[in-house]
């Protein structure tokens, strides 16, 4: 692999984090978004690859919050080390390596993930499903912000009234 590939990846990786594709990076990525009618026709989903992303899913689902749940302990025991006096610095260091470690291990399996779903949908169905996420994000922003409408948009996963579904 190229460093201007892997770099690309990483660029891919942050803007698709600063996006809040929740649904597709985070502990619980929200929900089977290609089961919902609409992305699943504007992706033109077929039912093996509907299959593949249930399996992918169900895969990573459990790695992700694993790390997650890993990251969030060393994050506490950084935040009691702050906390305590006398301060000891090499232990706050120490502690912040573990941090960024688990950091690391987190963000690792959030790339293999979208590298995967990469695969399933070829680069030209992958831009798209970007482009929907990034309008997702815009979507809910403006509505913390009060700029959207007062309504929730239903999205893959979410009730109109913005409740996640059970599932």
């Amino acid at each position: 692999m190229t460093k201007r590939t892997l770099i690309g990846m990483l660029v891919c990786l942050a803007v698709l984090a600063a996006t809040g594709w929740a649904w597709a990076q985070d502990a619980d990525p929200g929900g089977r978004w290609w089961r919902d009618p609409g992305v699943s026709r504007d992706l033109n989903l077929n039912d093996r690859e509907r299959r593949s992303l249930d399996r992918l899913y169900s895969k990573n689902r459990e790695a992700l919050i694993d790390c997650k749940a890993d990251l969030e302990k060393e994050r506490s025991r950084l935040t009691d080390i702050m906390d305590r006096e006398p301060f000891d610095e090499a232990a706050a260091k120490e502690q912040l390596r573990r941090v960024e470690e688990k950091q690391q291990r987190l963000t690792s399996e959030r790339m293999q993930y979208l590298i995967e779903v990469r695969k399933i949908l070829g680069p030209e169905r992958f831009r798209t499903l970007e482009g929907k996420a990034m309008e997702h994000r815009d979507r809910r922003r403006d509505q913390r912000s009060g700029n959207g409408p007062d309504r929730q948009e239903e999205w893959p996963g979410e009730k109109s009234d913005g409740k996640k579904r059970h599932r």
